[in-house]
């Protein structure tokens, strides 16, 4: 499969079944690109792709942050309910 990313042809090896999530992923990137030179079209297409990519990475290590929160709430919880249910069983 191609993706075109700012105009540049990306072959890659997808499976079948994950094919539309790349294709959402390739109108992601293209709406916020758009968005960025719409925002400041003074800027080269080179310097907006690093700002994108800036971004993409810094929304990823966010979500990240957030995932490890939610993991561990949720280690919480579990240890609660099976320490409840533990001393249910005394």
């Amino acid at each position: 499969m191609t993706v075109n990313i700012a105009g540049e042809l990306i072959k890659l090896d997808v499976r079948f079944d994950d094919q539309n999530s790349v294709r959402d992923a390739e109108r992601e990137v293209k709406l916020y690109i758009d968005s960025l030179k719409k925002k400041w079209p003074e800027i080269s297409d080179r310097k907006l792709l690093a700002m994108a990519l800036y971004q993409y990475a810094h929304w990823n290590l966010k979500l990240l942050e957030i995932q490890d929160q939610v993991l561990d709430i949720t280690d919480n919880k579990c240890k609660q309910i099976d320490k409840a249910v533990t001393q249910q069983d005394d």
